[in-house]
């Protein structure tokens, strides 16, 4: 990763829009959509890697026709606050391929984790190897995902980039 990042400009925003939308895109459509030459759009494309704002490619599964997993999401609590309870949590975590994502949060818990498993018996055995390696755990709280209404789909980069309406 590049340690001097220049700004980004409007023609860089619509790069990272346009990719996260079709992320399939071949470089000469890429940069007819935002209006660039070809070679032009690839040098400001290998810019935004190497200055870290694209993190990487990725294509999104349909995961119930390739199986039915069980997923989860389980909030967890912890006895202790010291930063050594949290770093050994995060470890572990990590560790899991079942572990799709991890958020350190505030509020009624202090992680919030999302797990997908064959089935249940698996997430069990997962959860009690936490609780097992973990002893700061002091609570595990897990919603079942019924149904998946919304898929992650990208960041509404216009939205967040939009300054607050001054009342």
């Amino acid at each position: 990763m590049s340690t001097t990042t220049l700004p980004l400009d409007r023609l860089d925003l619509r790069i990272l829009q346009t990719l996260q939308d079709r992320g399939r895109i071949t470089n000469k459509e890429l940069a007819e959509q935002v209006n660039l030459s070809s070679s032009a759009c690839h040098q400001r494309l290998q810019r935004l890697i190497d200055d870290g704002w694209l993190q990487g490619f990725m294509g999104r599964l349909n995961i119930e026709r390739l199986c039915a997993p069980v997923q989860c999401i389980a909030t967890i609590s912890l006895n202790s606050h010291a930063p050594d309870a949290f770093s050994f949590l995060e470890k572990r975590v990590q560790s899991m391929p079942e572990a799709l994502e991890a958020f350190t949060v505030s509020g009624g818990c202090d992680f919030i984790v999302r797990f997908a498993c064959p089935h249940m018996s698996r997430y069990m055995s997962l959860t009690n190897s936490l609780i097992q390696d973990c002893p700061e755990i002091a609570n595990i709280v897990t919603h079942v995902i019924m149904k998946h209404s919304k898929d992650f789909t990208g960041y509404p980069i216009k939205e967040l980039l939009t300054p607050p309406a001054v009342s």
